[in-house]
């Protein structure tokens, strides 16, 4: 409780938390205008209204009812002050207030003769109040104009309540202007520092942001040149299996359709959360990479595979892993890399665990491959090859939906016929 309204008197007064608050001054204003501006202007509302009431019993005690009255009138002043500038209202309402009252407050001090002692204190921090908060020019405009009224107080006959000898009035006026003079070299110095301390952060922020185009722009060409060497070694499978029908290019847009539906109906979300799609649909392009191994007999065949034959041409997910693998070994591990291997070794894993290489099934099989088969397998129907012709659309989608639960994951096959329009 007691740390709460500490903080809420020497904060912003909104709510806020102190650090909170902190934090956004000092990132709006800079350290020096915070510790000087900010939490300065809080303590002098809270310590004036306190020595204006004991002013006020003091003038009470002493019969001097006009002086409490005063007193209590700059209180009220300076407390309701206090409230407005815990709210919204611009600083400089609540300062410009605090300043003309308290040097309403000077004014009546030295009018009752009260200038000495603690007095001598409240009108020299005059101009150093002021200036650090109304800033330079309103500074100076109300201590100059306290520094005349005041003068004309000590000097001139019948303007004070209370006759003050001719040294004593001279010495305050000197030490009032030193004051208000060493105030406005050291306001003017803080305000020079600041400024440059604020170009050379400008500065600072210019190179940091000319480093980080220049290495986004290097980032940029490595992806574009990674992604021109996998767009050609998938290529070059293409060639040699004659699919020249941009076979990569669809499957990428399938596995994109089918992801996008994923993470919108955040089906198994925990899994995918971290995929970076561009690496996904980037490591896609090395899927069939093992078909290199493959001989072009067996490639190109325009009849049915015999059963040796087939067993040669399924052994291509098994050399894209281990492609993939040697690749990693030589450039190091990276994500791009992982769910390449995955996406090669098991696009013909099947649901019902008769597909190939190893016989996965079910959750076993990656989602990795999970996807990559449905898109692989309707690409590969719609596609004419050397050894039958391209299916009809509603031809491809009706054998997809029939190889739900054995072939392909049942779920996924649910999202297949949501995007099949867009296929």
């Amino acid at each position: 409780m007691l740390r709460d309204f500490v903080i809420n008197i020497f904060s912003s007064g909104k709510s806020l938390t102190y650090e909170k608050y902190k934090e956004e001054r000092i990132q709006e204003h800079g350290i020096s205008d915070y510790l000087l501006k900010y939490f300065l202007l809080n303590f002098i509302h809270v310590f004036g209204s306190v020595i204006l009431i004991l002013f006020v019993f003091i003038n009470v005690s002493r019969n001097a009812y006009f002086d409490a009255f005063a007193c209590s009138f700059l209180a009220v002043v300076i407390i309701a002050d206090f409230f407005i500038a815990r709210t919204n209202i611009s600083q400089v309402v609540p300062t410009v207030i605090s300043s003309i009252f308290y040097g309403l407050f000077c004014i009546l001090v030295i009018w009752n003769g009260d200038a000495q002692g603690a007095g001598f204190l409240f009108i020299f921090i005059y101009p150093m109040l002021t200036i650090i908060l109304t800033g330079m020019v309103r500074g100076i405009i109300f201590s100059a104009s306290l520094l005349v009224i005041v003068s004309i107080e000590f000097l001139v006959h019948g303007f004070s309540h209370f006759e003050y000898p001719l040294d004593v009035s001279l010495r305050m006026i000197a030490v009032y202007i030193l004051i208000f003079g060493t105030t406005m070299v050291f306001e003017t110095s803080r305000k020079n520092k600041d400024r440059v301390n604020k170009k050379l952060l400008e500065r600072i922020n210019g190179i940091n942001e000319n480093l980080q185009n220049i290495v986004e722009e290097r980032t940029q060409k490595i992806v574009k040149l990674q992604n021109s060497i996998l767009k050609t070694m998938s290529s070059l499978v293409e060639y040699r299996d004659f699919v020249t029908g941009e076979h990569v290019e669809r499957t990428q847009y399938g596995v994109n359709l089918l992801l996008e539906k994923l993470k919108k109906r955040k089906i198994f979300a925990e899994i995918i959360k971290n995929w970076d799609t561009n690496l996904i649909l980037q490591s896609v392009q090395l899927h069939d990479v093992g078909k290199i191994a493959i001989s072009d007999l067996i490639l190109n065949k325009p009849d049915k595979l015999t059963e040796e034959e087939y067993e040669k041409m399924k052994e291509h997910a098994l050399y894209g892993f281990k492609i993939i693998e040697r690749i990693e070994a030589d450039s190091g591990e990276s994500e791009l890399l992982n769910h390449a291997k995955l996406f090669a070794l098991t696009h013909h894993e099947k649901w019902d665990g008769t597909g190939y290489p190893n016989g996965l099934y079910g959750n076993k099989i990656p989602l990795q491959g999970r996807i990559m088969a449905i898109a692989d397998v309707y690409d590969a129907l719609i596609s004419e090859r050397p050894y039958k012709k391209a299916f009809s659309r509603e031809k491809a989608f009706k054998t997809i939906i029939e190889g739900k639960g054995t072939q392909f994951d049942p779920l996924l096959i649910e999202l297949f016929i949501e995007i099949f329009d867009k296929l």
